[in-house]
């Protein structure tokens, strides 16, 4: 279980674009943020891919396969889950994934 104190503000609302990633670093971590406004939910993953080893996951672009919302890397296209991490065109490969929410128009993430 999350702990109040666990969560860091890293943003108003505002500041992240819908259905684009924004990156932001939490202590030494780069972490992926994607709001889809049509589902209204929030989603937190690592920026790096593992399949390229490059930290670029916040550029790609968000879609649904099968209900599934995914980011697709956007040098080899893999997919990955939005909810999960799970890499859906290579199971072999799993990201990192972080609690958020938001509260009284600011983002906050457990990391």
């Amino acid at each position: 279980m999350i702990s109040e104190a666990s969560w860091i503000t890293i943003g108003s609302t505002s500041d992240f674009p819908a259905h684009l990633g924004t990156c932001v670093k939490v202590n030494e971590t780069q972490i992926a943020v994607f709001h889809l406004p049509t589902d209204n939910k929030w989603y937190a993953i690592q920026n790096y891919n593992p399949t390229n080893q490059r930290m670029v996951l916040s550029r790609g672009l968000v879609g649904d396969e099968n209900g599934v919302p995914y980011v697709a890397c956007p040098l080899h296209k893999h997919h990955f889950s939005l909810e999960t991490g799970t890499c859906l065109t290579d199971p072999a490969h799993t990201l990192q994934t972080f609690p958020i929410k938001e509260e009284n128009g600011q983002l906050l993430i457990a990391a």
